[in-house]
């Protein structure tokens, strides 16, 4: 019977896998001569070791599968070194079981085409797509209509997290801000304890502890909720009155950012979404991704 453990089971598959793609990297890719006397194909293990600026000896343990402490400042070198995706670089990770610090969050501008396309497909349901740390990235324009997102400056304007404590006007629009408020922190405190020393995470709790008092209360209060696949939110909008949602939430795959749908939950707000895309179709011309993307902040944390 096998006695591997699952450390076991990652070391010996980071083994394989440090050692498929050192192979695949062909040394003119890198700017090394190929040689005729190379017996190893793709790049040796010395060659990596110098373009990731690490030492040889270190390097040869960690394609060995040994039990060896590795920084993420290390992982990320050797990610580079190895010209992996981003995708790889998130396996590499987490075989190595280290929480990567780099922002897994993509530039605003750096939105896929298709998850624009996507989101303005929903043509009775707002529907918004965040960061790891809930910043809005890129929404439709039912979102829009209910959330104004160019209504708030500030280093943190596009944060849901932010928005919903410190902008009185979007914390006015929810029936139940108070119950919302309490459920928000548990679940911001399960994320942040999934990528501890995230600078960016760490950035915006701290200013949201210095800055609410009912964040810091709820923060305080140690409490974690992972949240249901769905749950009803009632807000008041100006042009509609009140409507009810579903929100629901999707994790993009091989990543941890966020698309949220927010169907109607009943009728009345069916056709009050209804009502606000028509008057959104009759008002000015659409905002494109791009101009929608130009407002964003890079530096921002979540929504």
């Amino acid at each position: 019977m096998s006695t591997d453990t699952s450390d076991d089971t990652k070391r010996r598959d980071m083994r394989r896998f440090l050692m498929a793609r050192r192979a695949a990297i062909s040394p003119e890719s890198v700017g090394l001569p190929s040689g005729w006397r190379r017996r190893t194909r793709g790049l040796r293990r010395e060659e990596v070791a110098a373009l990731a600026g690490v030492g040889l000896s270190w390097y040869t343990w960690l394609e060995q599968g040994r039990d060896i402490r590795v920084s993420a400042q290390t992982l990320e070198r050797i990610a580079n070194a190895l010209r992996l995706s981003r995708s790889d670089t998130d396996y590499l990770f987490a075989l190595a079981g280290v929480a990567r610090l780099e922002s897994a969050i993509r530039p605003a501008n750096e939105v896929d085409r298709s998850i624009q396309d996507t989101l303005d497909g929903f043509q009775s349901d707002p529907a918004l797509f965040l960061s790891p740390w809930w910043d809005v990235l890129a929404y439709n324009e039912l979102a829009d209509a209910v959330f104004e997102f160019d209504d708030y400056d500030g280093p943190f304007a596009r944060n849901h997290y932010w928005r919903f404590f410190m902008d009185p006007k979007r914390r006015a629009k929810y029936l139940n801000w108070d119950a919302l408020g309490e459920v928000h922190v548990h679940y911001l405190r399960l994320l942040y304890g999934q990528m501890p020393g995230d600078p960016h995470f760490t950035q915006l709790v701290e200013a949201l502890r210095s800055n609410s008092p009912e964040f810091c209360r709820f923060w305080e209060a140690q409490f974690t909720a992972a949240p249901s696949h769905s749950f009803e939110i009632g807000m008041t909008l100006p042009r509609v009155g009140v409507v009810h949602f579903m929100s629901m939430r999707f994790r993009a795959l091989g990543s941890q950012e966020l698309l949220i749908l927010l169907p109607p939950a009943n009728e009345v707000t069916a056709r009050a979404m209804k009502n606000l895309q028509q008057m959104l179709n009759r008002s000015a011309p659409r905002k494109t991704a791009r101009a929608r993307k130009s407002n964003s902040n890079p530096e921002a944390v979540s929504p």
